[in-house]
């Protein structure tokens, strides 16, 4: 997963990573991160000028790996069907991935350069999803009586669920969360058959 400048560099995200997924990004100091990593301070600021850049690659590290995965899906030659399946399916696998005590943290604390990042990612993600939900729809795989835009606005609205405190409380962890959102997505209230 981490690109091999050297071991240091390793350390330093994989700790990083670590430290942020488990108590959040605000808490988390670069001297904590330099001393979980066995690294100096001197060896953190030659790699990354803020502990911000290093939560920056970490999520661009795993936007990378989710969107080659999304693409991979898209231009396969898989039915409709298969395709918003298996999108599901690496929309659970991405969020186990992440730590829903970092993702809260980033929006709560309103660190602005990841919100912004984050913001990015789900405006192409989105841009893709509309495209794969109006062939979809084009097939006759979902509702035709639906509009995909209200359908894309429902999406975003599980963005914004991702900043209230005491909804996520209630999950041990974004998987469960983003199944929870999957399914009311796709089954509503009434019970699946």
């Amino acid at each position: 997963m981490i690109a091999h400048k050297s071991i240091k560099y390793s350390n330093i995200l994989e700790t990083a990573k670590e430290l942020f997924w488990q108590h959040g990004f605000k808490r988390i100091s670069i001297e904590e991160i330099c001393k979980q990593s066995s690294v100096s301070k001197m060896t953190f600021y030659k790699y990354f000028p803020n502990k911000t850049e290093v939560a920056k690659l970490l999520l661009n590290m795993i936007w990378e790996d989710v969107m080659n995965e999304f693409s991979q899906i898209i231009l396969s030659d898989l039915t409709i069907e298969d395709k918003i399946r298996k999108s599901i399916l690496l929309e659970l696998k991405t969020s186990d991935k992440l730590s829903i005590v970092f993702i809260n943290d980033i929006f709560q604390n309103r660190e602005e350069q990841l919100v912004q990042l984050i913001d990015h990612y789900k405006k192409e993600g989105t841009t893709m999803l509309f495209g794969l939900l109006t062939n979809a729809q084009d097939e006759k795989i979902i509702r035709s009586d639906i509009k995909v835009d209200f359908i894309m606005y429902q999406v975003s609205r599980i963005f914004d669920t991702l900043k209230d405190e005491a909804l996520l409380s209630q999950y041990g962890s974004l998987k469960e969360f983003a199944l929870e959102n999957i399914n009311f997505l796709l089954y509503g209230l009434i019970p699946k058959r």
